[in-house]
């Protein structure tokens, strides 16, 4: 058993993580604080109001962000909420335009009249600078060249004070830069979605107030699933990563007791005679 072919392991994790797409596996789920944080302040906005997302992360980070980022478009949406999208991500572009037509298609959500996808921005700070004092100032069209006179939805929408929350999606330090300049210049509501690892990082920020609310992680993006009832790829995941470290465990288990009996074995000579 010492000498067992690592090939087996590998088909003992593969077959685990095939698992759950093949049998509904039911698994509880918790939400957190810092998620319920923000699942709350966005049922206090007034229907009609708006939120502006941030879909800054690359697609190596997709698998964590993106499912989150649907997750929250849904509760905007159903709460009747209008939703500007943007980045300042280049790798982004096409997945916050996927991810804005597909959840608005769900809720028969108008484009320029119930959400604006305004593309993609460099230059982090100039941009959301800009976006305090006016943001047709560094959008001067939305991601198709629309002009933004043109945009029935954004002609109430002049900066910072006609939107009610800034919810960024970010695999970087993107959520810094709103927190340095949305929050600390102009006083926006902030709140954040990241990758597991970014999670420590950004408590303190959520401990001071500084973030109203935090998604981290595919946990997050599971958890916010759950709270909207309408579970999806988180959730799935969430499944499969749990199953798969179930089996990680048994096998180190395995590992360990094969070794020390062996040990034993070999300690009181039967090995080796």
């Amino acid at each position: 058993m010492l000498n067992i072919d690592r090939r087996i392991i590998y088909l003992v994790i593969g077959i685990t993580a095939i698992i759950p797409f093949l049998l509904n596996i039911q698994m509880p789920i918790y939400v957190s604080q810092p998620v319920q944080k923000v699942y709350d302040y966005i049922e206090k906005i007034p229907e009609g109001g708006v939120v502006l997302v941030g879909f800054n992360f690359s697609p190596s980070t997709m698998p964590e962000l993106y499912p989150m980022s649907l997750a929250v478009l849904r509760h905007c949406y159903s709460r009747g909420l209008k939703v500007i999208g943007m980045t300042m991500y280049s790798t982004a572009a096409t997945m916050a335009d996927n991810a804005l037509k597909h959840v608005a298609d769900e809720f028969d959500y108008k484009e320029l009249e119930d959400y604006v996808y305004l593309g993609y921005k460099p230059m982090e700070p100039a941009i959301i600078l800009g976006i305090g004092e006016d943001i047709s100032g560094p959008f001067p069209d939305d991601y198709a060249k629309r002009p933004m006179s043109e945009i029935p939805m954004m002609k109430e929408i002049k900066n910072f004070e006609d939107i009610d929350l800034i919810i960024d999606f970010g695999s970087s330090n993107s959520t810094e830069m709103w927190i340095a300049y949305a929050g600390a210049r102009y006083g926006e509501t902030i709140a954040a979605g990241c990758t597991g690892v970014m999670v420590s990082g950004y408590y303190p920020y959520f401990k001071t107030g500084q973030l109203i609310g935090l998604i981290g992680g595919l946990k997050g993006a599971a958890e916010y699933e759950k709270l909207v009832d309408k579970p999806d790829k988180a959730t799935l995941g969430m499944k499969v990563q749990s199953i798969v470290h179930i089996a990680i465990i048994f096998l180190v288990i395995f590992g360990n007791v094969v070794y020390f009996v062996s040990r034993r074995r070999k300690d009181n000579g039967i090995i080796g005679q």
